[in-house]
C-alpha cells in the first residue's frame, strides 16, 4: 500500500489529467501550509497556499455573518481563468485552476470527487 503523501500526489494528478480545462492544482492546510501541488508553472506554492487560506477564512466569516450557511467553494473568475476553492474536511483546503472556457460543471464534479478521496487521507 502506497503512503498518503503518494495517495494525495495521485490524487491530484488524476484531477489534473481528468479534464483539459484543469490547469493545475493545489492542497493546503487550513492554516496555509502547502501539503501538494499538480502544477506546472512555476507559482510560488507558499504564497499561493497562504493567500488561499486567507480566501477561505475570510469568505467563511463571511458566510457566517450573512447566515448563508457552509460554504460549498469559492469560485474566482479573472481575465485569463478560474481559480476554485473547496473544502477538504474542514481540515485542508483544494485550489484549482481551470481555464476560461472550461466545463465547471465537470471540473466541479471531479473536484469534488477528490475532496472526498483526499478527506479520508487527511
Amino acid at each position: 500500500m502506497s503512503s498518503r503523501v503518494v495517495q494525495i500526489h495521485e490524487i491530484l494528478t488524476k484531477l489534473k489529467a481528468g479534464h483539459d480545462g484543469v490547469e493545475g492544482c493545489l492542497l493546503v492546510t487550513a492554516q496555509g501550509l502547502p501539503i501538494d501541488s499538480a502544477f506546472d508553472s512555476g507559482a510560488d506554492e507558499d504564497l499561493i497556499s497562504a493567500m488561499t487560506a486567507a480566501i477561505s477564512s475570510v469568505s467563511e466569516r463571511v458566510t457566517k455573518e450573512l447566515g448563508k450557511g457552509k460554504i460549498n467553494n469559492i469560485s474566482i473568475l479573472g481575465d485569463n481563468g478560474y481559480i476554485i476553492l473547496l473544502d477538504v474536511a474542514s481540515r485542508a483546503v483544494l485550489t484549482v485552476l481551470a481555464k476560461t472556457d472550461a466545463n465547471l460543471g465537470l471540473i466541479l464534479l471531479l473536484s469534488r470527487k477528490s475532496c472526498t478521496q483526499l478527506s479520508e487521507l487527511i
